[in-house]
């Protein structure tokens, strides 16, 4: 696909940028659209845009083409697979968090642990999800 009147051919990065303000306006099946007819296949970005956009606005029915393609995908991020994760866990589609997580699994992907920082009278404090180690731990839970 060239563009007139420069003869330019969209990088996967300009496709990335277009799925990504489909789906901010709130566009993920124009987006799913645009991506339908890459010269190209989409990559960790552009299935993240689009996943993050079904789970702020709910469209479930695009995940599924999204799960049969996140296998090809060498990332291992974690990111793209605990959205689409938390997209079924959200919609009680259980059978397809099992599939993510089992995916996840198999490829040796884990979710880092959440994590706060905060500054005290000039000294940071960095705080783990489930880590109890701070002198402190008790009076802060």
């Amino acid at each position: 696909m060239t563009s007139p009147p420069y003869n330019l051919s969209p990088w996967l990065e300009h496709y990335g940028c277009m799925v990504d303000l489909l789906c901010r306006a709130e566009l993920a099946g124009e987006a799913m659209e645009l991506i339908k007819k890459m010269p190209m296949p989409p990559d960790v970005q552009i299935l993240g845009a689009l996943l993050s956009a079904s789970n702020t606005y709910g469209n479930v029915r695009l995940t599924p083409e999204m799960l049969k393609s996140l296998p090809n995908f060498e990332c291992q991020e974690s990111g793209v697979y605990v959205l689409l994760s938390n997209l079924y866990a959200t919609n009680k589609k259980w059978a397809e968090v099992r599939s993510v997580r089992r995916l996840m699994k198999e490829k040796g992907i884990s979710k880092a642990p959440g994590s706060s920082l905060i500054r005290v009278d000039g000294k940071s404090h960095k705080f783990l999800v489930g880590d109890n180690s701070h002198p402190q731990s008790e009076d802060i839970n």
